[in-house]
């Protein structure tokens, strides 16, 4: 990822309860210990998901995995996500986290599918609505 992708991760998040302002992902690409990367179509090299997160000694945290509405159930979520795990893995990351929204079952499946699994209830973590989070690890 990088800053001129911003406006195009913007699009592709415009309809969801996730997305970040154009602020908030300008500060992602200056985080040290942060990584950010997005998965494009080959052929019309529009992006099709964004995913990040920080690494941090044998910890990782994913932060956000967003896929683009018309990219959704064809894997591009999970081969970006599989990316994500190999790359933490080379940097010596042992157990790797997220949080999700407790109603997100396609997300949770999603996770589920790479081996995460739930380890705890954040009660109330959401706002607009409110609504519990799902921590979730990988042990790598």
């Amino acid at each position: 990822m990088d800053p001129g992708d911003i406006p195009e991760i913007m699009d592709l998040e415009k309809n969801t309860l996730a997305a970040w302002s154009r602020k908030h992902l300008e500060d992602e690409l200056q985080q040290p210990k942060g990584f950010q990367f997005v998965a494009r179509n080959a052929s019309s090299q529009k992006i099709q998901a964004v995913i990040c997160g920080r690494a941090m000694a044998d910890e990782a945290e994913i932060l956000k995995l967003s896929v683009a509405e018309n990219a959704r159930q064809r894997g591009v979520g999970y081969h970006l996500l599989d990316f994500v795990v190999s790359y933490c893995n080379n940097k010596g990351v042992e157990n790797c986290y997220l949080e999700l929204r407790a109603s997100n079952g396609a997300a949770r499946k999603l996770y589920e599918k790479r081996g995460f699994i739930a380890v705890g209830t954040r009660k109330t973590y959401y706002e607009e609505p409110a609504e519990d989070a799902i921590l979730m690890r990988l042990k790598l």
